[in-house]
């Protein structure tokens, strides 16, 4: 009985500082919106996601473009939208806390702090800030297949191999037009040395 008693409360005392202990989380709202890019959203795909710190965290992109990225910590993030025919900015967010003004209940809230960012450069306070919730357009459409490309007689002749044939027909008939050519004499100078 005892035993028992002691391990519910082992229970009860792990699950408090569970609790206890457990960080607050905070959630990130956009949305994609048209442009000459993308002038349809609904053109992106199902599988399109906003994808944080390189797949963390994801949220869905609906049917409307907005998103929501749940369970974000404080601090400094890489927002990133992935979808398979749009290419969309990455966007730094950096979540903190905030005091609220006097005449409130008080407290802190969360602030959200939002930028575009190259890959390969540091992240820079001096570029300006984005609205919230995120506003985000796409930046280029993926071009997967290329035309094919029409008979060109000049990209045919300047081939490798093509210029190797070019030059054993003219070695093919010009080398007997050459040695008929070639004085009696020297010829036969030539078929006795050989």
């Amino acid at each position: 009985m005892f035993t028992r008693l002691l391990l519910i409360m082992q229970c009860i005392f792990l699950l408090s500082i569970g609790v206890l202990g457990a960080d607050k989380t905070y959630r990130l709202r956009g949305a994609i919106i048209p442009n000459e890019v993308l002038k349809d959203i609904s053109q992106i795909t199902t599988r399109a996601t906003a994808v944080v710190n390189g797949g963390a965290q994801r949220g869905f992109i609906q049917s409307d473009g907005s998103f929501v990225v749940d369970n974000l910590e404080l601090g400094d993030s890489l927002l990133e939208i992935s979808a398979v025919d749009y290419a969309f900015p990455k966007i730094h967010v950096r979540i903190s806390l905030k005091e609220e003004d006097e005449g409130t209940t008080g407290g802190r809230r969360a602030s959200v702090a939002a930028r575009f960012v190259q890959i390969g450069s540091e992240w820079s306070e001096d570029t300006p800030l984005l609205g919230y919730p995120l506003q985000i357009e796409a930046s280029a459409k993926y071009e997967f297949f290329t035309p094919r490309q029409g008979f060109d007689i000049v990209a045919m002749f300047s081939n490798p191999y093509m210029l190797m044939v070019g030059a054993s027909l003219v070695a093919v008939f010009l080398l007997p037009k050459l040695q008929a050519n070639i004085d009696p004499e020297a010829m036969k100078e030539l078929q006795n040395k050989s």
